[in-house]
């Protein structure tokens, strides 16, 4: 009977260590939220494994002036503690509470004031955003936090000193401009005075040269004139460029390799940049219109609003773009701001102006194709101002040969340049 009761022990320490080990495994095997960010109205939410949207339950608890929105994100574990410290938001959210509600959900509460549409879509595999309510940062907010993100260190507040441009008085799309406009144009000359731009401080640049590796981008009808080298080269100077003005500059590629568009963006967020733009050489689909279209374009991030701007968006779109991403981009676009659309928009004509000025200084017939908005998906998520650059067409005869011409590409780079340092001149001459 003492074996038969000692056999009983040893059987049930067995079961109860394969139970254990069981139950550690199953602990390691689960999600954890790693990170919480705070982004233009929005809060994103960083996993350390794929998250499926299955494992999302949402619920509305409505009480006497008071909303909570409660997601539960099941299979999930808090990588650490004191996840929300440090976001700041308006009056328009009363608290940001997050919690283990149990052994495997986590909770997430948003509690504000007053009823809002909440929106909620995956980022990327490992990335999640929840919509908060417009106006939770206005756009002064929007730009007071540009590199400053939370969790982000902020960089040091030396001065960037950018040298001035020539006094113009034209504007995008080459004509002369109203008498108004040239009067701003005397006054912003007077303020540099001294030849020179003065920032308050040293902001980051994300320069992200498209394709790369396997995928080309365009390429012209004899295939000797590739995209993915002429905007390379393109990246590497404008990242001269504003290194040489004071900037922090990174390259989200800066050798021939193939980086998926979300973690473009994805790198700009985690870097903390303050600007993010996307350069690209465009081309036409029909060999019969090759001769006839040309120009420089920039685009900002928002629903198209012309068939030309869906067709160039369609393209750089093409290399990654599933149905998953379709949804995403379309909830997306229906949560941006207007702030956030605005801010984006001021970048892109600052550029777009720039860019014209310096090809026209030593180039004749320089089109300009304007500044669209477009849904362009390596734009989606950048939680700073973002643009995208079409230098030209690198399917046009005369064109093709400009973008793989040094001195044209110097010309380019510098007026991307300038044109981000104008644009962050302008922002902090409104913040004052």
């Amino acid at each position: 009977m003492g074996s038969s009761f000692f056999g009983f022990l040893r059987s049930a320490r067995t079961a109860f260590l394969l139970v254990l080990l069981f139950s550690l495994t199953a602990q390691a095997s689960l999600n954890r939220l790693e990170k919480i960010t705070m982004g233009y109205d929005r809060l994103i939410l960083h996993f350390s494994q794929p998250f499926s949207s299955k494992n999302l339950h949402t619920f509305v608890l409505k009480g006497k002036g008071s909303f909570r929105y409660v997601f539960d994100f099941r299979s999930m574990r808090l990588g650490a503690k004191g996840l929300t410290k440090g976001l700041h938001y308006s009056s328009r959210i009363r608290s940001i509470r997050l919690s283990q509600y149990r052994r495997n959900v986590v909770r997430l509460v948003v509690e504000t004031p007053e009823a809002y549409a909440v929106a909620h879509y995956p980022l990327s595999e490992r990335s999640y955003t929840v919509v908060l309510p417009r106006g939770s940062s206005s756009i002064r907010g929007l730009f007071a936090t540009l590199g400053g993100q939370e969790g982000s260190i902020s960089s040091p507040r030396t001065r960037t000193v950018i040298p001035a441009r020539k006094k113009s008085t034209r504007n995008v799309s080459g004509k002369k401009s109203s008498k108004r406009a040239a009067k701003s144009v005397a006054k912003k000359s007077r303020l540099l005075n001294d030849g020179r731009i003065h920032l308050k401080r040293r902001y980051t640049v994300i320069v992200d040269p498209g394709h790369g590796g396997h995928d080309t981008g365009a390429l012209d009808p004899s295939r000797r004139y590739l995209e993915k080298r002429v905007i390379l080269s393109i990246g590497r100077r404008v990242r001269n460029d504003l290194k040489a003005m004071g900037f922090r500059v990174l390259m989200t590629r800066s050798s021939d390799r193939f980086i998926r568009l979300h973690n473009r963006t994805r790198y700009a967020n985690r870097k903390h940049g303050d600007i993010f733009v996307s350069i690209h050489a465009n081309a036409v689909g029909r060999l019969s219109h090759a001769g006839k279209v040309k120009g420089v374009e920039t685009y900002y991030l928002s629903p198209a609003r012309s068939s030309r701007a869906r067709r160039v968006a369609a393209k750089e779109n093409s290399v990654e773009f599933k149905k998953y991403y379709k949804d995403s981009m379309n909830v997306y676009l229906r949560t941006l701001t207007h702030s956030k659309i605005i801010l984006s928009n001021k970048l892109a004509l600052d550029v777009q102006r720039s860019i014209l000025s310096q090809l026209r200084s030593r180039y004749s017939g320089v089109v300009d194709g304007g500044v669209r908005p477009a849904p362009f998906w390596v734009l989606v998520g950048a939680e700073m101002p973002a643009i995208l650059v079409e230098t030209g067409y690198i399917t046009h005869p005369v064109e093709k040969r400009r973008l793989y011409n040094a001195r044209y590409q110097d010309l380019l780079a510098k007026g991307i340049a300038e044109g981000v340092a104008r644009f962050l001149y302008n922002r902090e001459k409104e913040m004052e």
